[in-house]
């Protein structure tokens, strides 16, 4: 019998499948007792590699009776991993659960439970229960490490995915750094790629650059491959440069395409238009939303992107009304709206009320998205909304007098000044170079000037000379000895870290300035850093 078990070993091993089947049926027919249910879990398993599936989970239930101790484990958790694609969950939820209770530290028992449930998706149990799996494993069979370190990786893989749609960007984040510590070099440029697109999301654009080119040096599906180049396509145009985020954006369709991916051609159309509405050019922008809905009439949210973006085309071309019906269509598609979604949804219904002048409603719509940007940390999504309805509302005060136009511009005054002192300090993320300075182009300087109309609107010339104060004191040389003149003029190399904040600026150092409390209430808003507390006198 042990000759015969060899011989169908090798048969099968050797894809004779209907060879192994003969063999391995003859050894079943000789067998007894827990011999025989051994050598029906071995037919089954050769009947299933022969496309038998109902027919080997016949034979596991017939090993089954005979069966006894780690065998019937055995067999349960291999019939288990079969039933599920028999449409036979509960089955297999229901074996595999009874099965545990009677052998609690069966390795293979606790592999079942965890392939199903990463097919259910409960993701947080499956990496729970990958960790119970990997610590039998290395306590009493080692031979299932290597397919439990995999289960594992792809979990926390797919729920950092799930994180990031979600935008819970830390904890996407940590799942990844969780995978690349499991040290599996396959998965290394995959793991570059997620943590890039989570960066950029989170609208950290420089490590997200570091971390899509790392992924750009290793082999990747090209399925991947455009995934990053989209996300290099988000990286510039969040930091203007929207001509390198047309080309990336270019060869991510173009990618897409070959490999007839038509979600990630969709989605790279969808970016492209979103540019095209950014440079104002809605012939072209209408033209890509029109390519990119033929691709997604079977996917709502996609389809709803379209919507949107239409809706934004409407605004610009003076039709409000017909953007508001086009939003509504978006959030009935959408059902359950992510932050991101809703957030840009509102944004476009804002600027829709805004037009036909119901300020009120417009407000409440820019409010809600603010929240969202709020609840999701979205800081720099924050940041572009507020000097934006900053610029609204200095518009609105110069419609009207007396003490409305007052509260409407303390209220730009509100907005404005801590977005521009938060923006301004978020360069200090940035390395020194070009992408730094298409930050202080793209968020910085509208955010200053949009203060400084908002200071302007509120009439208070004191705080316009602190601000500019405030201004020229950005840049700081930190010394621990004198300096020479010569030293000075020669123009040295930036050090090689991060500048540290700059210092806060005073007529009189000892006395905090009314730009100071605006600080304090931008650092709270945005929870990082704008002035260290060092103080230097104003020039």
């Amino acid at each position: 019998m042990r000759d015969r078990h060899e011989e169908g070993v090798r048969l099968a091993a050797d894809g004779d499948f209907a060879g192994a089947r003969a063999v391995r049926e003859e050894v079943v027919a000789a067998a007894s007792g827990a011999e025989r249910a051994q050598a029906l879990l071995n037919l089954a398993h050769v009947v299933d590699l022969a496309g038998e599936r109902e027919r080997a989970v016949e034979l596991m239930t017939e090993a089954l009776p005979p069966a006894d101790g780690p065998l019937r484990a055995l067999v349960i958790a291999s019939r288990a991993d079969l039933l599920p694609s028999l449409d036979r969950w509960d089955e297999a939820w229901r074996d595999v659960e009874a099965a545990l209770t009677e052998a609690p530290d069966h390795v293979a028992l606790h592999n079942s439970r965890l392939g199903l449930l990463m097919m259910v998706g409960q993701l947080d149990e499956a990496v729970d229960e990958a960790a119970i799996a990997i610590d039998l494993a290395a306590q009493h069979e080692p031979a299932y490490l290597e397919h439990l370190h995999a289960c594992l990786a792809q979990t926390l893989l797919g729920r950092a995915w799930l994180h990031h749609a979600e935008t819970r960007l830390p904890e996407a984040l940590a799942d990844l750094d969780r995978t690349a510590a499991l040290g599996m070099e396959p998965l290394t440029g995959t793991i570059a790629a997620m943590r890039a697109r989570v960066l950029a999301t989170g609208g950290q654009y420089a490590e997200a650059a570091v971390a899509a080119r790392e992924a750009l040096a290793h082999t990747l599906e090209p399925s991947m491959v455009a995934s990053v180049h989209a996300t290099l396509a988000e990286v510039s145009s969040g930091t203007g440069d929207l001509a390198e985020a047309t080309e990336q954006l270019a060869l991510s369709r173009e990618l897409s395409a070959a490999i007839g991916d038509a979600g990630s051609e969709a989605i790279a159309l969808l970016s492209s238009a979103r540019l095209a509405y950014l440079a104002s050019d809605v012939e072209r922008a209408t033209a890509l939303y029109d390519e990119a809905e033929a691709l997604v009439t079977d996917d709502p949210r996609r389809l709803a992107v379209c919507l949107h973006g239409r809706a934004a085309l409407a605004v610009l071309t003076g039709q409000a009304h017909e953007a508001l019906g086009l939003t509504d269509r978006a959030l009935a598609l959408l059902g359950p709206a992510t932050p991101l979604e809703l957030i840009a949804v509102h944004q476009v219904r804002g600027s829709a009320f805004e037009a036909l002048g119901d300020f009120a409603a417009a407000e409440a719509c820019y409010a809600e998205a603010a929240d969202g940007c709020d609840a999701a940390g979205l800081w720099h999504v924050s940041l572009g909304m507020a000097w934006w309805r900053t610029d609204a509302l200095v518009r609105r005060a110069a419609a009207v007098t007396g003490d409305e136009r007052r509260a409407i511009s303390l209220r730009a005054l509100d907005l404005g000044l801590p977005a521009a002192l938060a923006a301004e300090a978020v360069r200090q993320r940035f390395p020194h170079g070009p992408l730094r300075e298409r930050w202080v182009a793209l968020a910085s300087a509208p955010a200053t000037r949009s203060a400084l109309l908002a200071i302007r609107a509120v009439e208070d010339s004191a705080l316009a000379v602190e601000y500019i104060d405030h201004l020229a004191g950005a840049v700081s040389l930190d010394s621990p000895a004198a300096v020479a003149r010569d030293e000075l003029t020669s123009f040295p190399l930036p050090p090689a870290g991060d500048f540290e904040l700059p210092p806060r600026v005073r007529a009189d150092p000892a006395v905090p300035s009314t730009l100071d409390g605006w600080i304090d209430v931008a650092e709270q808003r945005y929870g990082f850093g704008v002035r260290s507390a060092s103080v230097v006198r104003s020039w």
